[in-house]
């Protein structure tokens, strides 16, 4: 039977790195335990999806593993499992990174000015700009400035949400 933490984590897998992860949670979640080798057979995936996905997992704190030596072939293998933390500690660190991209995003939005492009529709600072002449670099248009307000006001509601939210540890 699968526990609510154990569906937690296939679901969060899922969500955060596709089909894919989900699937390799739920292999890991029914056999405990398995190499990148095992996965891939069990799943019928590339072994270098099944690794680049690990390695996704794994960054996510979704996933841990142990390593040992294969006295054999003297390289090591690498068992992999589900993770031991909460789910609610892996989506308070995905919150902490979240608002330490958006409070860079808002201070470079709130620093800088704006040119964009009205054929192209693309966006560029005022030190792109200054190279460029004023001048779209794809199409030659002239460019015009841009009120990046609402941008500001996006960032800063999205910021007060994120900090609002708590995860029980």
């Amino acid at each position: 039977m699968v526990s609510e933490r154990e569906q937690v984590l296939s679901t969060l897998a899922r969500k955060i790195h596709g089909e894919i992860a989900g699937r390799i949670i739920d292999r890991l979640i029914k056999v405990g335990e398995a190499t990148d080798e095992q996965l891939s057979q069990a799943l019928g995936i590339e072994i270098g999806v099944i690794r680049r996905t690990l390695n996704a997992l794994y960054e996510s704190r979704l996933v841990k593993y142990r390593r040992v030596r294969d006295v054999d072939q003297g390289w090591y293998l690498y068992y992999w499992r589900l993770t031991d933390d909460f789910p609610t500690r892996v989506l308070e660190e995905r919150r902490r990174k979240a608002l330490e991209i958006l409070r860079r995003r808002l201070e470079y939005e709130e620093g800088n000015s704006f040119f964009y492009c009205p054929s192209c529709r693309f966006k560029y600072s005022f030190d792109e700009v200054v190279d460029y002449m004023f001048r779209c670099p794809n199409c030659g248009s002239d460019l015009e400035a841009l009120d990046n307000g609402v941008a500001v006001e996006k960032l800063k509601r999205a910021i007060r949400i994120l900090e609002e939210l708590k995860f029980e540890q």
